[in-house]
């Protein structure tokens, strides 16, 4: 079962990876990577719909491991919102980008510092400054 997850996991983080790096070439149209988001998050077991109207602190409670949530679905999950906000901020999606990376940092911060990633994830600590430096830019000011 440990193995199953740790491949699982090993198989979201390569297509969350391939989502990035599209994300990071620009080419304009962002509906494919909105397409692979949502995907994801259907196999994390979420709903990018639901993740996106939620509040904030609902996301983190129902995903939580104190919540008794799955460490790696938490940390999916919060990789999922990090993509969907870096993407509505590239379509000017200020409101909705913002929502987005509040909920990911949140969630990012609630895992415990020692929880094993798969090869080729983004560390958490450096994952948590880049949406530390996403709000603080001019215009998306963070207040959570």
């Amino acid at each position: 079962m440990i193995i199953q997850n740790a491949q699982r996991l090993q198989r979201l983080a390569e297509q969350l990876l391939a989502l990035q790096r599209r994300l990071e070439a620009g080419s304009g149209d962002t509906s494919h990577i909105r397409e692979g988001l949502e995907e994801v998050a259907r196999r994390v077991g979420v709903d990018l719909d639901v993740l996106r109207i939620a509040h904030p602190d609902t996301v983190v409670e129902v995903l939580s491991p104190d919540g008794g949530g799955d460490p790696g679905k938490l940390w999916a999950a919060g990789e999922v919102l990090y993509l969907e906000g870096v993407r509505a901020l590239a379509e000017d999606q200020l409101h909705t980008g913002r929502s987005a990376l509040v909920k990911a940092r949140l969630l990012l911060q609630a895992l415990d510092s020692d929880l094993a990633l798969p090869e080729g994830a983004h560390p958490v600590e450096l994952r948590l400054e880049e949406l530390n430096q996403l709000l603080t830019s001019p215009g998306r000011e963070a207040s959570s």
